[in-house]
């Protein structure tokens, strides 16, 4: 720290008038020796109105030891991490916003340009190519707006790198002239990785590797980096996950100092735990989850009343396990979710935790927050509270048993279930009424199907299977939204900071491309400034027998925003609600944690002013498990990818039935209706002809036959070829209807 801080502008050696920090008692109540809050700070950068430097700062907040000159360095130095603070070449921070720059993503394009995704909502800003050079996909930065391209889209410098990607990716060894390159495997990463000489760990060319970049891109040059792991030769389905986990740097080896954490943890809950708990042991909550569940989240139970239901979700009360600041929590907040792979599970929490004693299982106590809620007969809460109690779940279920109980009538799935009959009928009941409320605020029902894998004992694909949710699925759905609504109403009302779930309207680019599609199909939709949820219910309704429903039910859901953590709670588009949060899985995602936590918080009275996390602190994790969640999705989207085409190695040279997905000059995406895997029909393996493409339209003709293929049609194709590397799949049109 230097001995001497010049003043402030302004009268010569004039000491500052003290700042008042609303937040004092706060900072003093986490930290031994606290400094300004976050609020202070930049509340002192707009008030002096152009950029100051530490020294400024410092002295403007009376500091004087080199410890606090410390504190305020990192404190600047996380603003600045997360795009609360811009600072110029000279040292000068900031307040960007002040600065009209945009905090966001990079969404690279394999073509080389990109797009900013702004934190905030909002329209992406387009990177050209030159722009993308500075960066990589998934990098976070601020960047200012510089123009609008003939597209209409705004055009956005960087002006800073907020936050790198994970310096590690996988990729396949290439020589060229002496030096050893890596192409990424993710193709959005189109700048190949140049290795130091003598960091190459003996990899040779075409081998696939694990490299960890050392030097990030600029506008002069590509990064650069070094091998970490040499994985074989050539891509096998039993590396399909490792490679996930290696290219979207999964955290998956635990610390030692969690594990131990983890380890104090009694297995069984004690007597001294129970006390000042409401006892729900004899209630007999029930589980309701998939065949291969492990670790149960939440529990249900329903009784009806005069005015309609009393319903109970009890979810594990992990926050009472996992304390902030330990080792364990510290974890759990860098994986921020659970991953989940066919076969295998990154957990946010160790097992002893997820699948032990914060699991409901059955027939054990076990520690839960609980949501009692009392609904009408139009299925809206009435009223609703939050206790911590202790449970006792009655039993395991799964949902395609309910629903063989419940909706199929099944004898003998009613005979082994008879002592849940009761409840289950009781739920059943209450469901209708949900959904009943559910149809009436216009909530989009996407029926989307899903697809499952079984894995042999070597890792390959032996089995592939879709299912469709049925009532038992959406029972449970409704139980927890519910919850989550009032969970967020809860947390609204007293102003404590937390974590709410946040779905915007479509964009507007993405809308107007979607009316654009619908056309094609004869279909409508409002005017952007008037469409809502229920226009999207009704529309879905309409289609849901058309043979190309799954078609069009596809790109309405691509034309949605992306729902993320936000501070504040503007609603939920998507579900029709103007509250929401993240309450029901405490176990595998963070957000849910952080809400539990601050419902304890809130029901022992505390004030938001002197709550653990600040407002900015709550704005900062938003971004953290918005941004892992997005890692988590794309991680296992990427194995599901190669699991389809290690799945149709197995079937070159079968026939199946599509439906034209995707039109374009090159030829026809088709998507196989049973499995729901797309592939390509390229424009050499349909019928010899000229073909002439209409953009517009998205219409392929042939010259001579007048053959027409559109979005839709039905085709019958053959599969030619399946990589699991390139992850693409070729057909042959073989008929077409």
């Amino acid at each position: 720290m230097p001995e001497k801080l010049p003043p402030l502008p302004g009268k010569k050696g004039a000491k500052p008038p003290p700042i008042h920090d609303p937040h004092a008692e706060r900072e003093a109540s986490r930290y031994e020796r606290p400094i300004a809050s976050r609020e202070a700070i930049t509340a002192l950068l707009e008030e002096h109105g152009e950029l100051m430097t530490v020294e400024m700062i410092a002295h403007a907040l009376h500091l004087s030891t080199p410890q606090d000159f410390d504190a305020l360095t990192r404190r600047l130095a996380a603003m600045l991490r997360d795009g609360q603070l811009i600072q110029n070449r000279r040292g000068g921070y900031g307040v960007a916003s002040k600065l009209d720059l945009i905090r966001g993503g990079v969404i690279a394009n394999a073509e080389g340009y990109g797009f900013l995704r702004p934190e905030e909502g909002g329209e992406d800003l387009y990177l050209s190519p030159a722009e993308m050079r500075k960066v990589l996909h998934g990098d976070r930065v601020l960047a200012s707006v510089v123009g609008v391209d003939r597209r209409g889209r705004r055009q956005g410098a960087i002006v800073e790198v907020l936050e790198r990607r994970s310096p590690r990716l996988v990729g396949r060894v290439v020589e060229e002239n002496g030096l050893v390159l890596v192409t990424p495997d993710d193709r959005r990463l189109h700048q190949d990785v140049l290795i130091t000489p003598g960091k190459d760990r003996g990899a040779r060319s075409g081998q696939i590797v694990v490299v960890e970049i050392t030097d990030q891109p600029n506008v002069q040059r590509g990064p650069m980096g070094k091998v970490l792991t040499v994985l074989g030769e050539r891509l096998t389905p039993s590396l399909v996950v490792e490679m996930a986990i290696a290219s979207h740097d999964l955290p998956h080896e635990w610390p030692v100092v969690a594990l131990r954490d983890a380890a104090e943890v009694e297995p069984e809950v004690s007597a001294a735990e129970i006390k000042g708990r409401v006892d729900l042991r004899t209630t007999p909550l029930v589980t309701i989850d998939g065949e291969d569940a492990k670790d149960f989240d939440d529990a249900v139970y329903a009784e009806p009343n005069d005015n309609g239901f009393r319903l109970l979700v009890a979810i594990a009360d992990v926050s009472h396990y996992v304390q902030p600041g330990t080792p364990l929590d510290e974890e759990a907040y860098n994986r921020a979710t659970s991953v989940y792979f066919p076969g295998f599970v990154v957990p946010m929490l160790p097992e002893t935790l997820s699948n032990g004693i914060c699991s409901l299982n059955p027939k054990v106590e076990r520690l839960c927050m609980v949501c009692e809620m009392h609904i009408d007969r139009d299925g809206e809460v009435t009223r609703s509270k939050f206790y911590p109690a202790v449970m006792r779940s009655h039993a395991r279920l799964t949902y395609n048993r309910v629903w063989q109980a419940i909706g199929e009538k099944d004898a003998d799935a009613r005979h082994e279930l008879a002592d849940m009959m009761p409840q289950l009928k009781n739920l059943h009941q209450l469901y209708k009424l949900l959904a009943k409320a559910r149809q009436k605020r216009g909530a989009i029902d996407f029926e989307s199907t899903e697809v499952d894998f079984r894995l042999g004992p070597n890792g390959e694909v032996v089995q592939l299977a879709t299912h469709e949710r049925n009532d038992a699925h959406k029972l449970i759905e409704e139980c927890m939204i519910a919850a989550n609504v009032e969970a967020a109403k809860y947390l609204q009302k007293r102003r404590i900071p937390t974590p709410y779930r946040v779905h915007a309207p479509p964009p507007a680019s993405k809308y107007e491309d979607l009316l654009e599609f619908l056309r094609e199909f004869k279909l409508s939709l409002p005017p952007i400034s008037q469409v809502t949820p229920g226009d999207f219910s009704a529309l879905l309704k309409k289609v849901r027998k058309r043979p190309d429903a799954s078609l069009i039910e596809s790109v309405l859901l691509r034309s949605q925003s992306l729902a993320v953590y936000q501070p504040n709670d503007p609603g939920h588009f998507g579900l029709g609600l103007e509250s929401y949060t993240h309450f029901t899985s405490p176990i595998r995602r963070y957000p849910d944690l952080l809400v539990h936590r601050a419902i304890r918080y809130a029901l022992g009275g505390g004030k938001p002013a002197e709550y653990q996390y600040s407002p900015s602190d709550m704005a900062s994790l938003c971004v953290h498990c918005s941004h892992n969640e997005r890692r988590a999705d794309e991680a296992e989207r990427d194995v599901d990818e190669r699991y389809k085409c290690a799945w149709m190695e197995k079937h070159v040279g079968s026939e199946f039935d599509g439906i034209v997905a995707g039109v374009t000059s090159f030829g026809l995406f088709v998507e196989l209706t049973e499995s729901k895997i797309s592939g390509l029909v390229h424009i050499t393996q349909l019928p010899n002809d000229y073909y002439h493409f209409d953009a517009t339209r998205r219409l392929l003709t042939g010259e001579r036959r007048g053959l027409k293929f559109r979005l839709g049609d039905e085709v019958r194709v053959q599969v030619l070829r399946a990589s699991l590397e390139d992850r693409k799949i070729d057909f042959r049109l073989v008929s077409s209807r």
